[in-house]
């Protein structure tokens, strides 16, 4: 390999602890190497592997698995026509796009036939809820992302059983140095897609140490993601439940839905095991999910006529109640990490209590309705911003569509309250998704391609 000493690329790798093994035929980038390291170690390594793949005449880049702070890369098969990358799975890094359909546009749409995969695979949840359900404290703990899906999780809980079975609900990093005592009486259940959140890796250790029971939801593992330390602490759970493949785009969609379709069959044994039931089983309705989902992507002319009206304003803000809150939540920090503007996800009345004092025409309201005793507060909050001139959107059932004063209404399927967690979010990923193309973004890098940010992220490790 002569024909590369020297070369800036080597350079590259070396300024982001890559090695190489067995004559090239493996790569490894350090796990705990900056994400801003690891993103230019990627693009190195598809052009260091290419080229040589074109120099050798025999060999084409045939894997490269993405998860969080770590890769892998693997040489095999033959050059085939210039092509220097196959992308066989969908957990695969391949080069980033520059248009439409982002990555991130093909997860949104995957959803429903990721979430079908999970619900026809329980055994591994039913053997977990057994565990659970013996145990007196339950808490529910995620960063990011997953501390959306951990809110969702501990509203459940409480929405199943009338108030009579209270979850806890702790992020990661706040419970690693601010901790709970736990013990045997514990359920410890912890979201991280990749696998390698550094704090909720942590969280779970700690959880496992005290004598809790340990659960991990992850995304799915293959040789390259399960490896190092993390992989072992994951290994250590009592329950690991794997959910979808790994996702190319920054901003986390399946893995976030796959999760709730996970957390929300978990919850439902767990509360029929303890017989504390209240109301219809909810298993019956999130068999519908996937159908739901598929209903509420039509959705997509509407979400992008939105994304539109609201491209050049500031801000937006999204609000909603119960597991609706959550979901504004997490529809603002995939604005935030798509789109790069500012935005925020607020409880309906909260959104009353000082966040009003700052709202006027430069930015655009969002309100959720779901049919619940909630949405006739909503209805004065959306008054209240038409008197302000401020750009005003709703998503709704059926059931909850009458006197919204908005600008535009997008009306989702019909579903019990507790679903906006999946039904009301499709239309916010899709909006999302148009908004970064509307301000000429990309909704799939998370501005890491940028030399400030990647210079940033090497100050920090996920």
């Amino acid at each position: 390999m002569e024909f590369f000493r020297g070369e800036p690329l080597l350079h590259l790798f070396a300024a982001g602890r890559v090695e190489f093994q067995e004559h090239f035929s493996f790569l490894q980038v350090d796990e705990h190497t900056a994400r801003g390291d690891f993103l230019g170690g990627m693009h190195a390594a598809r052009e260091f592997f290419g080229a040589l793949a074109r120099e050798a005449g025999e060999c084409v880049l045939r894997e490269v698995t993405r998860h969080s702070g770590s890769c892998s890369a693997k040489m095999g098969g033959h050059y085939n026509n210039g092509t220097n990358i196959t992308r066989a799975e969908k957990n695969q890094m391949p080069e980033m796009r520059t248009a439409h359909p982002y990555y991130v546009y093909e997860a949104i749409h995957a959803q429903p036939k990721s979430i079908e995969q999970v619900l026809a695979g329980q055994a591994e949840v039913e053997r977990a809820a057994d565990a659970v359900a013996q145990k007196a404290r339950i808490t529910f703990v995620g960063i990011g992302t997953s501390l959306h899906a951990a809110r969702v999780a501990e509203s459940w809980m409480r929405e199943f059983t009338g108030g009579r079975l209270l979850a806890h609900c702790e992020q990661s990093f706040e419970l690693v140095h601010h901790p709970i005592a736990f013990g045997a009486g514990d359920a410890v259940i912890v979201i991280t897609h990749t696998g390698t959140t550094t704090a909720s890796i942590e969280a779970l250790r700690m959880a496992r140490a005290a004598g809790a029971l340990t659960v991990a939801i992850t995304g799915q593992w293959s040789a390259a993601t399960g490896g190092g330390t993390s992989g072992d602490a994951v290994r250590s759970a009592d329950f690991h439940i794997q959910t979808c493949e790994q996702e190319v785009a920054f901003a986390y969609t399946k893995s976030y839905t796959t999760a709730l379709a996970v957390l929300a069959l978990l919850i439902a044994r767990v509360v029929e095991r303890k017989k504390l039931l209240i109301g219809a089983p909810p298993l019956a309705a999130l068999e519908r999910v996937p159908d739901l989902l598929r209903q509420a992507l039509q959705l997509e002319p509407a979400s992008r006529e939105l994304a539109k009206r609201v491209a050049a304003l500031a801000r937006i803000e999204i609000f909603g109640s119960g597991a609706a809150w959550a979901t504004a939540s997490e529809a603002a920090l995939k604005i935030k990490e798509a789109c790069y503007i500012a935005a925020e996800g607020f409880e309906t009345e909260e959104i009353l209590h000082g966040p009003f004092s700052e709202t006027d025409s430069r930015g655009s309201l969002l309100g959720l309705f779901t049919g619940g005793p909630t949405d006739q507060r909503g209805r004065q909050i959306l008054r209240a911003a038409g008197e302000l001139k401020m750009p005003r959107a709703s998503i709704t059932t059926p059931s909850a569509n009458h006197d919204l004063s908005a600008e535009q209404i997008l009306q989702v399927p019909e579903a019990p309250e507790w679903l906006a967690a999946f039904v009301h979010l499709i239309p916010l990923q899709l909006l999302t998704y148009f908004l970064a193309l509307e301000r000429g973004v990309s909704p799939d890098t998370g501005r890491m391609e940028q030399p400030a940010h990647a210079a940033a992220s090497k100050h920090y490790k996920y």
